[in-house]
């Protein structure tokens, strides 16, 4: 059994991490940290250096407080890559943060959260921004 948390460095992801980084110890199982970036963003010799110093400051945070912990970065679509790699590290659960965006924002805006809720086939815990 393990977790998989959807993280891009953002305050709400923040929240998400702390979350995760708690179940991990709770429940003794290791840690997925997964961000999804953009293609420009990588090239052959690794992520961009914002992407790389977010990723291992989650990383030692985990690693810290006692969690097993790897990190994925990963190109492509969010929402569907998400699912992907849960499927592919046989996670049983996702872990999401989600923003205080309207209803209408994200009808129109989308939402990788929300998008995951519907289509993975393991839990899915929201953290918003006000847990």
């Amino acid at each position: 059994m393990s977790s998989l948390l959807a993280y891009d460095g953002r305050p709400t992801s923040e929240k998400a991490l702390d979350y995760a980084i708690d179940h991990s110890i709770r429940y003794e199982e290791p840690l997925y940290i997964l961000t999804v970036v953009r293609e420009d963003q990588m090239d052959p010799e690794g992520p961009d250096e914002a992407v790389r110093e977010y990723m291992q400051a989650a990383q030692r945070k985990a690693a810290s407080a006692g969690a097993t912990v790897h990190t994925i970065i990963e190109t492509g679509r969010a929402d569907e890559t998400v699912i992907d790699v849960a499927s592919r590290y046989d996670c049983d659960t996702i872990i999401v943060g989600r923003s205080n965006r309207s209803s209408l924002d994200r009808f129109f805006l989308g939402s990788v959260s929300d998008h995951v809720a519907k289509h993975a086939t393991c839990t899915v815990i929201m953290v918003t921004e006000g847990s």
